[in-house]
């Protein structure tokens, strides 16, 4: 059977849902209010038994990220009622909360905190619901007053050196999604600004004349004298500049122009240190003075990132997409391997990078499907644990490979917990394949039910992402994009030949997976679970975020993509004939990276074409994140469902939470 169905034959002339577009349109609101009733009563019984359990998983803090700092190791994590920062002090191992969502207002999400390597002071990025539009308080961490605040788009808070009695003057980067950036270039584009005072003198220091869908990373050298600046074209190409820190006139590209991913490191004695995947799976390089070196060659695993700790080279890398850490010397001599102690991944911050360090020493947090999470610190070359949380009970995760349709291999986990096997033939796929997302074992609570119940949580590595390198990542871009598609099915293929009964998850991109993949094998689903999901390709790149993802998916403007993407595309796809599963599509009137409209047209055509489906629209939620309240409600709904299709609420399975589960140790 062909991969998808046929394409219709040239451009739509005219899109019957294209009124759903306007999420402020009250009438938009008022249908998605009416079609979001009926999905949460379609699951309310079922979710009253999940919700209550899911407050006590939720119970347990989730880490999000850790900072080394001069001060001692800051914590970002969030439990049921908020999110959380605080600081474990360096001198007596004390806990100081530092900010809680709680006290920013109601349906605040904190997204993410970043100090300066004194921490004396950090950048505290929050919003309403989720949105990736909000705000940053830069805030005094003793006082835990706000110096000063900043509004919009906004990332990359970088201080310049000498400013330590300056607290309200630094550099953050400008993300222009709505509107021209100050040197008239149309959005999405990023610049660099010099914020002094407070506020009194913000001025655009650089990407001036930087085209549309460049996007820039800042920060600084370890030892403060360099800004670093990584600019993106896309996600298959970057430039990396460096320069002066309190200088922005002399920051200048540090290395040939590339048709790859080349990145900032660090900078010592002189020389900068680049990430470079202009070979597949990732090196280390040093540039400056004397020519360009070879520091860490490619190796027979990706490389993930890297950071500078002393005299040292610390090295992220995905061993079947589980994380390892290589200690190096600065002549790219391997020292020692640093593995963990079951398949698991490190946990990533705001920016990506899931490796933290100051001076020689280093702290990174490890976690696992059933493992909320490990704080380690490294001191030397050993990896000592300073901070837990762990789960009762013994959880397996085992490794697991299929061949796609073109004879790749495709590897996938699957998690299950031992002593409850009465639902092994019962599994949720989650699935990605794209943007160099890699997927790894990391927590989340929201699956702890269905796995406690003895039913399989798998989670598929397809192409697209970055599990074996860059050309895996390529391999599953623009026309390519179908080789993802084969991938996943070729996972569920694998798993139904073991007579396991599968409902398939995908959110966001995975979105775009669970709508091509069920148009094309809708036999092959017991149901399908699609969220804040990209749908109709040929108006993604008009709607919000969507020009950013050209260099990714195609351009639907451009007749030769257009082709490729009308293929595949699941809103124009969906086809009367077919005999659909069941399916539950979650989003939010808030969501502003991923328009709600692909997800209320796509929901529309289906129902045209007599599916089961439902649609829950949440009013405040953003695209990555919600308040913990009403993240437990979207599960619970979301949860429900899954139990509903592989009927795992009857015959007794759906249990009540126990009391003791949120502390039992």
């Amino acid at each position: 059977m062909d991969l998808v169905a046929a394409a219709p034959g040239g451009l739509p002339m005219k899109d019957k849902f294209a009124w759903l577009e306007d999420p402020t349109d009250q009438k938009v609101v008022e249908w998605a209010r009416k079609q979001d009733a009926v999905a949460r009563r379609s699951v309310r019984n079922i979710s009253k038994v999940l919700s209550a359990r899911l407050e006590k998983y939720y119970g347990r803090p989730i880490m999000r990220s850790v900072q080394l700092t001069k001060a001692g190791i800051f914590l970002f994590f969030s439990d049921e009622r908020s999110y959380k920062v605080e600081l474990l002090h360096s001198s007596d191992g004390h806990r100081e909360t530092v900010a809680n969502s709680t006290d920013l207002g109601s349906n605040i999400v904190i997204q993410g905190f970043r100090a300066r390597d004194d921490g004396v002071v950090g950048a505290l990025h929050y919003s309403l619901g989720g949105s990736d539009e909000g705000s940053v308080s830069i805030v005094d961490v003793k006082s835990r007053e706000e110096v000063d605040t900043l509004h919009g788009f906004v990332s990359s808070i970088v201080w310049p050196r000498g400013a330590s009695s300056t607290l309200d003057t630094y550099y953050y980067v400008r993300n222009y999604r709505k509107e021209k950036t100050p040197d008239g270039v149309q959005p999405p584009a990023s610049r660099v600004i010099l914020r002094a005072s407070g506020g009194s003198d913000d001025t655009v220091v650089f990407g001036s004349g930087f085209p549309t869908n460049t996007f820039i990373g800042l920060s600084a050298s370890s030892d403060g004298s360099e800004a670093l600046i990584d600019a993106s074209h896309g996600w298959t190409r970057s430039t990396p500049y460096a320069g002066a820190i309190s200088k922005p006139e002399t920051w200048t590209p540090i290395y040939r122009e590339t048709g790859s991913i080349v990145s900032c490191i660090d900078f010592h004695e002189g020389r900068h240190f680049l990430l470079s995947f202009e070979k597949s799976l990732g090196e280390v390089l040093s540039v400056g003075k004397g020519g360009d070196r070879k520091v860490v060659s490619e190796g027979k695993w990706p490389l993930q990132e890297a950071i500078l700790i002393g005299n040292k080279l610390l090295c992220h890398y995905l061993v079947d997409a589980c994380s390892e850490l290589y200690l190096f010397g600065l002549d790219g001599r391997k020292e020692k391997t640093l593995a963990f102690p079951i398949p698991g991944s490190l946990i990533g911050s705001q920016d990506g990078a899931a490796v933290s360090g100051f001076g020689a020493e280093a702290v990174v947090a490890f976690s696992s499907f059933a493992l909320p999470y490990v704080v380690y610190k490294l001191s030397g070359s050993k990896l000592v644990k300073i901070l837990s949380e762990e789960l009762p009970g013994r959880y397996s995760v085992k490794h697991w490979n299929v061949k796609s349709r073109d004879g790749t291999r495709v590897h996938y986990f699957t998690t299950t917990r031992l002593g409850s096997g009465e639902n092994r033939k019962k599994a949720l796929l989650f699935g990605y394949g794209g943007f160099r997302v890699s997927l790894s074992p990391s927590y989340n609570p929201a699956f702890l039910p269905l796995i406690d119940d003895g039913a399989i949580y798998a989670v598929a590595n397809l192409r697209g992402g970055l599990e074996h390198g860059e050309d895996w990542h390529r391999a599953g871009m623009r026309e390519k994009k179908f080789s993802v598609f084969e991938d996943y099915i070729a996972v569920l293929e694998g798993l139904r030949r073991r007579g396991v009964e599968v409902v398939g998850f995908g959110r966001s991109n995975g979105g775009l997976l669970m709508g091509a993949t069920m148009n094309a094998r809708p036999d092959l689903f017991a149901g399908v679970l699609i969220g804040y999901p990209v749908l109709d390709m040929m108006a993604f790149s008009r709607l919000l975020m969507g020009k950013a993802w050209v260099p990714e998916y195609g351009d639907p403007q451009k007749p030769e993509d257009r082709e490729f993407l009308l293929r595949y595309s699941p809103y124009h796809n969906v086809d009367k004939r077919m005999s659909y599963p069941p399916v539950f599509i979650y989003t939010g009137l808030k969501d502003d990276r991923v328009h709600p409209a692909h997800a209320f047209k796509f929901y529309s055509k289906l129902k045209e074409a007599g599916a089961k489906v439902y649609l829950r629209v949440e009013a405040e939620s953003g695209h990555i994140g919600t308040t913990p309240k009403t993240r437990i409600s979207e599960e619970a709904d979301k949860l429900a469902f899954v139990y509903s299709a592989l009927g795992l609420a009857r015959g007794g399975t759906l249990r009540p939470a126990r009391r003791s589960m949120a502390r039992d140790r």
